[in-house]
């Protein structure tokens, strides 16, 4: 899936193509979980939107992907997105619905270079969204420089289209993307990427990361799980996070270093006994063999000579940190590479997932070839499907919706929740459009009350005034004068 043949990923693709909106009924617009209205939610999930954070950059495709003579049909935080070649050959990308009658941009044509033209009455718009032809109207149309359509801002950072899906103005997208995007020609790392889809929310395919007792067992039958020791040992205590510049959130698993059930040599015994079921677990111990045999081979994986991986905090910056980053991304340091997943949401119950995987750029061409031929033909699959998909199987069939009665091992879950509900640009930009909404109906409030009571005293003053015949009169200046 993914990893050696596209057939599930074209078929998702062609599959979100065919099922584009269309019809006389509107879709359901998403709930808007932001907008409380001060009103106090005790489940935070109640807040997470379910087609992500908006105000935020995220990874589309490839660019190659985009044709040169035709628009392409892309989807994302269920936007319907047409994206096209510019006229220098960078990207555009519009809404896919066009604002004359609500045709299907991605259907039309690219007949002028750096234009999309809809296939229904030719309307012909660029990046800016600006309309330059209508095409049946001749070129005396009146919709020329009136008709616009919803534009994307768009960056392509070594070989990958990014897209700017908020309504504000765009922020640096240095804020929102791993550092190693930025390099020229990736003079230090080499960057090596794959995509699939899962079926599941987008916050339900992050939330697994730090968990403390996934590892072992929802990932157990993987090939990492049995080639190589046991990362994090069962233990019931969860995890502290640390914030970092409001936008990760890096979990303290020096906590859960340690086993509560070591016993008398010291180690942690491979299965334990559970009381509630009169059992052990694992029921079996081939996955101990197995381990034994890859024993080696997992020393020359493992091994020291190894340039360790390491960047700012922000982006797990030592060997062995792991957690999240605003607004989709789990971020892992492996120690020899680092590795950013992407949940970037198409619909409510679909999420785009993007690889990419860096690693120290090596000097030799040669040794450059070998790490894409091992990547490729091995550990793209072993690692990003084998292990990392069996995260998205588990999560698919999640009820986001059900009651919840979390574990103490969960509390990286609620700081995650936590930063999304209140820290993310969605939430504090939502906030300040009521604090200043507020003000403005404080002020105006206060305003007509002054003009209310300006009225009332001026309504006095006539009262007072007309019957001495005053309302009315011209004065003189010396009559003025006098008074």
């Amino acid at each position: 899936m993914g990893a050696y043949s596209r057939l599930y990923e074209w078929w998702t693709e062609r599959q979100l193509a065919w099922n584009a909106t269309r019809g006389m009924v509107p879709p359901a617009p998403p709930a808007s979980p932001i907008e409380t209205g001060g009103s106090r939610i005790r489940d935070r999930r109640k807040l997470v939107p379910p087609l992500g954070l908006r105000e935020y950059w995220y990874p589309a495709l490839p660019a190659r992907r985009v044709p040169r003579r035709k628009p392409l049909y892309w989807r994302m935080l269920g936007d319907e997105v047409a994206l096209f070649r510019t006229k220098d050959g960078s990207i555009g990308a519009i809404s896919d619905i066009c604002p004359h009658r609500g045709a299907a941009m991605s259907k039309g044509f690219c007949f002028f270079k750096g234009t999309v033209s809809c296939p229904y009455h030719g309307a012909t718009f660029d990046e800016t969204g600006e309309c330059k032809a209508f095409i049946p109207e001749g070129p005396k149309s009146q919709m020329v420089n009136r008709l616009k359509i919803k534009t994307y801002p768009t960056k392509v950072l070594r070989g990958w289209v990014f897209l700017w899906m908020g309504e504000g103005e765009p922020v640096p997208i240095e804020e929102d993307v791993p550092p190693e995007l930025f390099e020229d020609d990736g003079e230090r790392t080499h960057l090596l990427t794959t995509y699939t889809y899962w079926r599941a929310s987008w916050i339900l395919a992050i939330e697994n990361q730090g968990d403390a007792h996934n590892y072992f067992y929802a990932h157990r039958n993987s090939l990492m799980q049995i080639m190589m020791k046991r990362i994090r040992p069962r233990t019931p205590i969860g995890a502290r996070s640390k914030l970092v510049n409001g936008r990760a959130l890096l979990p303290l698993m020096t906590d859960l270093t340690k086993s509560p059930y070591v016993d008398e040599s010291g180690e942690e015994p491979f299965q334990l006994y559970y009381s509630g079921v009169n059992a052990v677990w694992p029921t079996t111990r081939w996955r101990q063999w197995v381990w034994a045999f890859f024993k080696p081979w997992s020393k020359i994986v493992l091994n020291r000579w190894r340039k360790p991986y390491r960047t700012v905090e922000e982006w797990a910056g030592n060997p062995g940190v792991a957690g999240w980053h605003m607004p989709c991304m789990v971020r892992v340091n492996g120690g020899y590479y680092a590795l950013t997943r992407f949940a970037v949401p198409v619909t409510d119950s679909l999420s785009r997932i993007i690889y990419f995987h860096h690693r120290p750029k090596a000097r030799w061409a040669v040794v450059r070839l070998m790490q894409i031929v091992w990547f490729y033909a091995y550990f793209n699959w072993w690692f990003h499907y084998n292990f990392s998909s069996q995260d998205g199987a588990v999560a698919a069939p999640c009820r986001y919706w059900a009651d919840e009665d979390l574990s103490s091992t969960d509390s990286h879950l609620v700081m995650l929740r936590k930063l999304v509900t209140e820290g993310s640009r969605d939430v504090v930009g939502a906030t300040q459009k009521r604090s200043e909404a507020a003000a403005t109906a404080v002020a105006e409030e206060h305003l007509g009350l002054a003009t209310a009571n300006s009225l009332a005293e001026a309504a006095a003053r006539t009262d007072v005034l007309e019957p001495l015949g005053i309302i009315g009169r011209r004065f003189t200046s010396g009559e003025l004068a006098d008074r």
